[in-house]
């Protein structure tokens, strides 16, 4: 009996000073500047190589078990799947990719993420992508799936809240779900740097119009070491 209780505690010791899983993280591209809203598929292909990243907005249908390109879930009715506009690419697994979930909920989420996970294993691109959505708990799901996952979060311009609560919740969001990435749009710069600068920050909707003006904010944001990856409807991407 002696002999098995020093046994069992040697086991126990081994399991407690066994090393932490490190966790995964995202092999982003050389450039921060990625291509907002390539909703077309010839778009997407006239920009592969141009862009080191591309984003798109989708939509989950559970009713069809698919996803769709678009905003909105009337977009479902042009029968454009998410697996189509990647097959368009003639190396999808060189780029990055920003997916833009617009109706990601935990109800549909399983779901969702089945889908995404065979397309994305189809191309071999899971690590290559980010998964973005509002609902943590939809989130939370794809994490448990191995998916990169972002968080996107409210901003001074939109919400009731004021700064300091709005910062406060947006903290409790991270802890919580311990995202890969979080992202705003682009007035957030640089509160969001300055509040968590442990993060990976992404930006969207930043000044759409080319201008000398705009080009030098984008490249602004890109100086910053807590951003990652900003969004543009610039024709080409810049220099920063």
């Amino acid at each position: 009996m002696k002999k098995f209780f020093i046994i069992f505690l040697v086991i126990i010791s081994f399991i407690s000073c066994e090393k932490p899983q490190a966790k995964k993280t995202f092999n982003y591209p050389e450039s921060k500047v990625w291509k907002h809203g390539v909703y077309s598929k010839h778009t997407a292909k006239k920009l592969e190589g141009v862009f080191d990243g591309l984003e798109v907005d989708v939509i989950y249908s559970p009713e069809i078990d698919n996803i769709f390109i678009g905003r909105s879930i009337k977009d479902t009715v042009h029968k454009f799947y998410l697996d189509s506009w990647f097959a368009y690419l003639d190396e999808p697994s060189k780029m990055a990719f920003w997916v833009d979930f617009k109706n990601l909920t935990a109800e549909n989420a399983e779901g969702a993420f089945v889908v995404l996970d065979t397309i994305s294993k189809r191309y071999n691109i899971k690590n290559r992508m980010f998964v973005e959505s509002r609902d943590i708990e939809a989130l939370m799901i794809g994490k448990k799936k191995d998916f990169f996952t972002m968080l996107w979060v409210d901003n001074i311009y939109w919400s009731k809240l004021d700064t300091a609560s709005l910062m406060q919740k947006i903290r409790s969001q991270i802890e919580y779900l311990q995202p890969d990435a979080i992202s705003c749009e682009y007035r957030m710069f640089p509160l969001l740097c300055d509040t968590f600068p442990e993060q990976n920050i992404h930006f969207w909707d930043t000044p759409k119009k080319y201008t000398p003006e705009n080009v030098e904010f984008t490249q602004k944001i890109c100086r910053n070491k807590s951003v990652k990856a900003v969004l543009v409807d610039y024709p080409t991407p810049i220099d920063y």
